[in-house]
C-alpha cells in the first residue's frame, strides 16, 4: 500500500493520477474537511489524524505501507520531518512533491518578507490600518495575542471549528471573512476595498495556493503585502513537478509489487 499524506489540492491531483494506476492507497489528512475532499475516490482510504512520527511508524506497520509521497502546505514542517523520520526508521521510501514558489519580482514595491509568523504580528503592531489575515486559523493566536482584534480580519473557511476558534479569541463575526477559496484578483480586490484593508499577510503557497492573485489584487488597491517565507528544509528525494513524482512511485512501486510474485 501507498500513503500520502495529503490536505492540499496538490496531494488531490496526485491522488487522482496514482489511483487510475489501481494501486491500493491511503490518504491521510489533519482535518475532516480535507478528508471529506477525498471520500469520492474509489479504492483511496482515509486517514484523517495529526500524526507524530511513531503514530506514522505504527500506521507503517499495521498497514503494511511500502512508499509514503508526502504532499502536504509547504509550510507543514512537523508532518514531512516526521514522516521522513518514520519511513527513515522502516526503511522504507520516502517522495516529497513541494510545489515551486511564486515569482513576485514585480510586486517588490508593496511587498514585505519576514521569516516566521511572530515577524509578521510584530510588525503589523507597530503600523496602523486593517488586516486582512490570509495565513489559515492555525496560526491566529499569533496575530491576536499582539494585535487588536478590532484591526483584524481573518480569512477562513467556513467550519464550525474555525469559527468557534476566532469566537474564542474574541474576533468578532463582522471581522471573520469565512469562505472556501480559490479567490481570484477580483475576489480579492472585492474582499480588501469591503473591509478597508491596509495591509495584507499572506505565505507563499506558489501560484496554486493563490499567492499571485493576493498579490495582484493587493497591488491594485495600493495595498501593503507582508509575506511569511517558506520554511527551509531539507526534503529527501525533492519533486517539483507531479509527472515525474507519479512515474517515480509507479517505477518503485512496480519494482516492489515484482519482487513479491
Amino acid at each position: 500500500m501507498i500513503m500520502i499524506l495529503g490536505g492540499t489540492k496538490d496531494a488531490r491531483e496526485i491522488v487522482v493520477q496514482i489511483s487510475e494506476k489501481k494501486y491500493p492507497l491511503l490518504v491521510t489528512t489533519a482535518t475532516e474537511y480535507g478528508g471529506s475532499l477525498l471520500e469520492a475516490y474509489e479504492g483511496c482510504d482515509v486517514l484523517t489524524k495529526r500524526m507524530s512520527a511513531q503514530d506514522m511508524e505504527t500506521i507503517i506497520i499495521e498497514k503494511q505501507i511500502q512508499l509514503v509521497v508526502d504532499a502536504t502546505h509547504p509550510y507543514a514542517v512537523d508532518v514531512s520531518q516526521n514522516a521522513m523520520i518514520a519511513c527513515q526508521n522502516r526503511k522504507i521510501p520516502y517522495l516529497r512533491y513541494q510545489r515551486n514558489e511564486s515569482a513576485y519580482d514585480a510586486y517588490e514595491d508593496i511587498l514585505i518578507t519576514v521569516e516566521h509568523m511572530e515577524a509578521a504580528a510584530d510588525y503589523l503592531a507597530a503600523v496602523e490600518g486593517n488586516v486582512l489575515l490570509t495565513t489559515g486559523s492555525k496560526s491566529l493566536e499569533v496575530f491576536t495575542s499582539r494585535i487588536p482584534v478590532q484591526r483584524l480580519y481573518p480569512r477562513v473557511l467556513p467550519t464550525a471549528e474555525v469559527l468557534k476558534k476566532c469566537e474564542t479569541l474574541g474576533i468578532k463575526p463582522g471581522n471573520i471573512v469565512a469562505m472556501q477559496g480559490p479567490f481570484s484578483k477580483n475576489m480579492n480586490m472585492e474582499i480588501i476595498k469591503m473591509f478597508n484593508i491596509s495591509i495584507l499577510v499572506t505565505k507563499d503557497s506558489g501560484d496554486l495556493g493563490g499567492t499571485l492573485d493576493k498579490l495582484a489584487a493587493a497591488s491594485a488597491c495600493e495595498c501593503e503585502v507582508v509575506m511569511v517565507r517558506r520554511p527551509r528544509v531539507n526534503y529527501h528525494n525533492l519533486f517539483e513537478n507531479k509527472e515525474d513524482l507519479v512515474c517515480k512511485v509507479s517505477e518503485i512501486y512496480e519494482k516492489i509489487l515484482s519482487n513479491h510474485d
